[in-house]
């Protein structure tokens, strides 16, 4: 379960995000399985590949996320940082892989963990849009 600074900081996100993007802005999706880590984590199924976390491109995504086109600063970085920070201390996890997918007017970002103690699967899927 997410923690309610974490629930603080990814709407925090999406407030930013609305008043940049006013027709737009940040949507996420929190979604934790029992007993499925060994069969979603590693899905070979997804639409778009899932490899090591970049913090660069997390970074990219919260930046633009928040009307920022420019080039990835280092505070977006330390922002990115601070998410998956917040998410180990809420879940523990084991492994963690993420997917970026950059469509020009909007991006998708998905950060995939697994804990191997209870076999249990949790993903944090993010979306923003201009319109």
């Amino acid at each position: 379960m997410l923690s309610n600074q974490t629930l603080r900081f990814l709407d925090a996100l999406c407030q930013t995000s609305h008043e940049a993007h006013p027709e737009g802005g940040t949507l996420w999706t929190y979604v934790e399985g029992a007993n499925q880590a060994h069969s979603k984590f590693r899905d070979p199924r997804r639409t778009t590949a899932a490899g090591p976390l970049n913090f660069e491109e997390l970074g990219t995504w919260l930046q633009w996320a928040q009307g920022d086109k420019g080039t990835t600063t280092d505070v977006s970085i330390d922002m990115a940082k601070r998410l998956l920070a917040l998410l180990r201390e809420d879940l523990s996890p084991d492994e963690v892989l993420w997917s970026f997918e950059d469509a020009g007017s909007d991006m998708h970002a998905n950060i995939y963990m697994a804990r191997a103690s209870d076999n249990r699967y949790f993903a944090l899927e993010l979306w923003w849009s201009e319109d």
